[in-house]
């Protein structure tokens, strides 16, 4: 008899973690009928997933999958985490060491476990799942008229994300006469202001925070001239993939997880300094890799023209190939097949 699995993480909400963790369970539920879950936080009374939670406490034989950082349940057989800096914390290392299995949704992210933990065998890169919804045919939200060339980008305003970056790039880049927006769909994770918190940036009017949540994040992208994400560091993007299976060029960092579906012939790159000290974390300082302004202008230029020339460049370019390679039937099947030697 086959070992329970019980899947550890967020699933409430609208963040990364949480749209990810949904869309694993889901696809491994058609192979694995059994699998039940413990959430982090309290479900909605409406949430289907409902039907799922595991019997508290877990039961001892369950084999236990974290999808978040590994401190949670430091006692798991299973971690399933990303990080977007030089190294992992130093208190992930002994757990990751004694874990079963990892998995992690980047090239990126496993070389940088392998460093810490020395199991390459042991760590698998798993994807993030590309929703449905995330196609170029569809509704549309489109915030300027047609002769206005928009970018949108959609972030939580941490530090890693450096939105001054990109919006000091921006400002010095167009001139106030040319027909321009950006749109800046954020939150705090402390629940700051975020529209003050642009205002603190620049006085540009072009430049327009989105505070509130876009309830069809597909139809914004659908929206855009060009999707923005230039960050310090990404441990996968899942913005940027959902904005390209839109099909909308995207501009992002040459650094990071990004990179195992962004390269120069799909994506306007951007240039990134070398390793320079980043945030401090419970006392342990990291190092980021910040993107150059003046690549971010050129890039962004290099957008605009193609716009404004009729020729947009990467617009639709392979959304089908996304799809297929990050459906829910794929990813889940790969899931299966990890984690069944386990059971």
């Amino acid at each position: 008899m086959m070992r329970r699995v019980v899947w550890i993480g967020r699933f409430r909400g609208h963040k990364g973690f949480a749209t990810a963790t949904r869309e694993y369970v889901n696809a491994l539920l058609p192979l694995m009928p059994s699998l039940a879950i413990a959430p982090l936080e309290v479900l909605d009374a409406g949430d289907p997933l409902r039907a799922r939670l595991a019997p508290q406490p877990v039961e001892g034989d369950a084999f236990k999958v974290v999808n978040h950082q590994p401190i949670m349940e430091p006692e798991a057989d299973c971690y399933f985490s990303i990080w977007e800096f030089d190294r992992i914390p130093s208190e992930w290392v002994s757990i990751l060491e004694n874990a079963r299995l990892i998995l992690t949704q980047s090239t990126f992210c496993k070389d940088m476990f392998a460093r810490a933990v020395g199991r390459s065998a042991s760590i698998h890169v798993v994807p993030y799942i590309l929703p449905r919804q995330y196609v170029p045919n569809g509704p549309m939200n489109r915030l300027a008229p047609r002769g206005t060339f928009v970018l949108g980008s959609v972030f939580e305003w941490v530090t890693r994300k450096v939105p001054e970056l990109t919006i000091k790039a921006f400002e010095q880049e167009f001139d106030r006469g040319e027909p321009v927006k950006l749109f800046l769909r954020t939150d705090h994770p402390e629940g700051l202001d975020t529209a003050k918190l642009v205002k603190d940036c620049t006085s540009d009017p072009r430049i327009e925070p989105i505070p509130d949540v876009i309830p069809d994040l597909a139809a914004f992208y659908r929206g855009l001239d060009a999707y923005i994400s230039c960050t310090a560091g990404e441990g996968y993007g899942q913005t940027l993939l959902e904005a390209m299976a839109c099909g909308v060029p995207t501009i992002a960092c040459k650094n990071g997880g990004n990179l195992d579906f962004m390269n120069e012939g799909n994506s306007y790159l951007v240039d990134v300094h070398g390793w320079s000290p980043g945030p401090i974390f419970n006392g342990e300082q990291f190092q980021w890799r910040l993107p150059k302004v003046e690549s971010i202008q050129a890039r962004m230029r290099e957008a605009y023209n193609n716009w404004a020339r009729g020729k947009e460049k990467f617009r639709r370019h392979d959304t089908a190939r996304l799809r297929t390679r990050f459906s829910a039937s794929r990813i889940g099947g790969d899931i299966y097949k990890l984690l069944v030697p386990f059971l």
